[in-house]
């Protein structure tokens, strides 16, 4: 035991130890892998609506199993496990699973539809609801669930003020 600070390993290199690296390694189902690297590059999230729906049933509808699923993904893609995929993240990850290599292009024009707050990186969220399969996400039940979610008053009709209200996320001021 060292208790000299300047003898001691810095937290980074502490990190960088084969003990700690071979312990993180995270198992990947590549069928898994191979699905949300597909699914995230044909994401479009191109309707405000849509978008809305498909983040509340990736937030509150999937399984334990389907969200462990593509929480391990996101980790494995997560090199330095700071809860966000930058470009190069995306990139090695597409070559680490997927054998494929994608350009400087193909990754932006993937950002640009994922990265919904425009943060230049993809959080745990949009990658969940852009990693789904849409057959998965618009399961009957889910949609049915998502539309009650939309229809505050019940009556079976969504109505402006009803959308108004789920896409204002509870932000009173925009509501007046």
């Amino acid at each position: 035991m060292t208790f000299k600070q300047e003898d001691r390993p810095s937290a980074a290199e502490a990190l960088k130890h084969p003990w700690i690296t071979e312990l993180s390694t995270i198992a990947v189902d590549e069928t898994l892998a191979l699905g949300a690297l597909n699914n995230l590059k044909d994401f479009k999230n191109d309707q405000t609506l849509k978008a809305a729906t498909y983040a509340f049933i990736a937030s509150q509808l999937l399984s334990k199993g389907e969200k462990d699923d593509l929480a391990r993904v996101f980790k494995a893609f997560d090199k330095n496990s700071d809860g966000k995929l930058s470009m190069d993240e995306v990139k090695e990850g597409y070559i680490e699973h997927y054998g494929k290599v994608m350009s400087d292009d193909e990754v932006e024009i993937m950002f640009n539809k994922v990265d919904s707050d425009k943060s230049g990186f993809i959080d745990y969220s949009e990658f969940v609801v852009a990693a789904m399969n849409e057959t998965q996400i618009t399961s009957n039940d889910k949609l049915q669930a998502a539309f009650r979610m939309f229809d505050k008053d019940g009556s079976g009709k969504i109505t402006h003020d009803e959308i108004k209200a789920a896409l204002t996320f509870g932000n009173s001021e925009s509501m007046s």
